[in-house]
């Protein structure tokens, strides 16, 4: 009976510790990765040109990201809510304590949300800016975080953009497309920082 008590015990505490890893999505905020493509580190400070406090090194080991979750934006620096690495590289020091960065700060540079799903990319697909009428069917960039302002222009396809700042839980973002460079804010329900895997979109 002793031994069945201690293997439930047991057994409900490996349950709740994969509940705890596996949490991966943080709908309140804006959340976004650092791209596999940039080769600095990222350095984290205690606030915005203030002294710096780490420097988290690129990951080189496949299927490993730095995943942030963002709370506040100040002339070109993020503030953290959380860091993890995902999907793989789950021993890594910063996924025992998520939080330990939390209200600490970084440049908005090299961060990515991922737009969309495969198929070619087109972007400016209104048909008219005035009546926010579509030639065909995208996701809409505005000129404001409110879906009240006006579309500055709507992606359809995949597409890449840098996290530049934030509001709530849009997200003010960049994109190069053909040489030409397109700013505008996306609603949360949209954003997707997880390269690996397909993206919720919340309600």
């Amino acid at each position: 009976m002793k031994k069945l008590i201690l293997t439930i015990i047991l057994l409900s505490s490996l349950n709740s510790s994969s509940q705890e890893r596996t949490k991966i999505f943080f709908e309140d905020f804006v959340e976004c990765f650092y791209s596999e493509k940039a080769t600095e580190s990222v350095s984290i400070y205690n606030n915005p040109n203030e002294n710096k406090i780490a420097e988290l090194s690129p990951l080189t080991e496949p299927h490993c990201w730095y995943k942030f979750a963002i709370s506040e934006s100040k002339d070109g620096w993020l503030k953290i809510e959380n860091i993890i690495v995902l999907p793989a590289c789950e021993e890594n020091e910063l996924n025992k304590d998520i939080g330990k960065y939390k209200d600490k700060w970084i440049k908005a540079k090299n961060l990515i949300i991922n737009i969309g799903h495969s198929g070619e990319t087109k972007i400016d697909c209104l048909i008219d800016k005035t009546d926010k009428g579509f030639a065909e069917i995208g996701y809409r960039f505005y000129g404001k975080p409110s879906l009240d302002s006006e579309i500055a222009f709507c992606v359809k396809g995949y597409v890449e953009s840098e996290l530049i700042a934030i509001s709530g839980t849009w997200a003010k973002l960049k994109i190069k497309h053909d040489e030409k460079e397109y700013i505008g804010w996306l609603e949360r329900k949209y954003q997707c920082a997880y390269p690996w895997t397909t993206c919720p979109v919340y309600d």
